[in-house]
C-alpha cells in the first residue's frame, strides 16, 4: 500500500491522524513530492473562489508550527482529492506553511503569465516596496527573507525569459535542469560578494517565483496605466 507524504505541513487538526498512520506510509521521492506540490498549488490558484483566502495567507506570512486561520482557509479540499485520484491508494497531502507559500507564487505566475510570458519592462521597474505586500511589519519577517527576495528580484530582472522557463517546467525534469543551467550566470552576478545562500531546486523556484510574480504583476499594471 503506497502512501504519499508531500513536504510536512502538520496542521493541528491533522496531527493525530497523521501520527496514527505514519508507520504505514512510505515517503514519496523528492521528484514525486515536488510535482504533486506544484500540481496542488496550481489547482488552488486556478479556483478563483479561494483567491481572497490565498491573498490573506500570503500577506500574513505565518510561521511554521503555528495556527493560522488564513492558512486553513487557503487550503483546498477539492484539490487534495484531485491529488488523491492520481494514485491507487489514499494520499496524505501535508506540508509546512512555508512550503505551501513557496509553491503558491510559482503557481500564480504560471496562472497569470504562463502563456503570455513575462511582460516588457521588468528590468526597468523601480524597486518594489515590501510594506504594502504584508499585513505585518516587514521587520518581523524571517531574517533570510530580505536577502532571498533581493536575490530573486535581481535574477528575475536580469533574465526574465530564463526565469519564466524555470517556473514553467515540471520540477525535477530535464527541462528544469536546462532552465537552472541557463540561470547560472545571472545567479552568479546577483549573489552579493561575501554572502552564501543554500539553494536547492525547491528554494530556487520559491525565491524566483515570488519575485518574478510580483515584478511581472507590477510591470503589467504599469503598462495598463500608460494606455490611453
Amino acid at each position: 500500500m503506497l502512501g504519499l507524504t508531500i513536504a510536512t505541513l502538520l496542521m493541528p487538526a491533522q496531527v493525530g491522524e497523521f501520527g496514527a498512520r505514519q508507520q504505514d506510509m512510505q515517503k514519496a521521492s523528492a521528484r514525486t513530492a515536488a510535482i504533486e506540490l506544484a500540481n496542488y498549488a496550481d489547482c488552488v490558484v486556478v479556483d478563483r473562489s479561494g483567491a481572497d483566502a490565498v491573498d490573506r495567507f500570503l500577506r500574513e506570512y505565518p510561521e511554521d508550527n503555528t495556527a493560522s486561520a488564513s492558512g486553513r482557509s487557503a487550503t483546498n479540499l477539492n484539490c487534495m482529492n484531485e491529488s488523491a485520484r492520481r494514485y491507487p491508494s489514499t494520499v496524505t497531502l501535508s506540508m509546512t506553511w512555508g512550503s505551501f507559500r513557496d509553491a503558491l507564487y510559482p503557481a500564480l505566475y504560471r496562472r497569470d503569465f504562463g502563456r503570455s510570458g513575462p511582460p516588457a519592462g521588468i528590468a526597468a521597474l523601480e524597486p518594489l516596496a515590501l510594506a504594502p505586500e504584508f499585513d505585518r511589519d516587514p521587520a518581523t519577517l524571517p531574517a533570510d527573507y530580505r536577502p532571498r527576495r533581493a536575490l530573486g528580484d535581481c535574477v528575475s530582472r536580469q533574465a526574465p525569459q530564463e526565469t519564466h522557463a524555470l517556473l514553467s517546467v515540471v520540477p525535477h525534469s530535464k527541462a528544469e535542469d536546462a532552465a537552472i543551467a541557463a540561470l547560472s550566470l545571472p545567479l552568479a552576478k546577483c549573489l552579493p560578494k561575501g554572502e552564501t545562500f543554500r539553494l536547492n531546486r525547491a528554494t530556487l523556484r520559491a525565491v524566483i517565483g515570488e519575485a518574478m510574480y510580483k515584478l511581472a504583476s507590477a510591470a503589467r499594471a504599469g503598462a495598463g496605466r500608460t494606455q490611453p
